[in-house]
């Protein structure tokens, strides 16, 4: 039982590094500055500032959509899924 927490605790972490990787890209071509060094939680909050808006559903685990919105135009979405293996894809 011990592993099985262990595993989803994993997959979470590579799902958390991955989002945190795709939302510095996303800043980057949104024009922010200074994103380079934020952690998962400063990037969040700095893209969810002046009329952007980011949206993350992971309801359908281990799948996650992550959606960049300015005003209420969808501007970038990107999917991930989980294989068996662990492994963090880009759909």
């Amino acid at each position: 039982m011990s592993e099985k927490k262990n595993q989803l605790t994993a997959v979470e972490d590579k799902l958390k590094h991955v989002t945190t990787v795709l939302l510095k890209k996303w800043a980057g071509l949104s024009g922010f500055y200074g994103f380079k060094a934020m952690g998962y939680e400063e990037i969040f909050a700095l893209l969810n500032t002046n009329g952007w808006k980011v949206i993350i559903d992971d309801t359908a685990s281990p799948n996650r959509i992550v959606e960049l919105y300015q005003g209420e135009k969808r501007v970038r979405k990107e999917k991930f899924a989980v294989d068996e293996a662990g492994k963090v894809h880009k759909v």
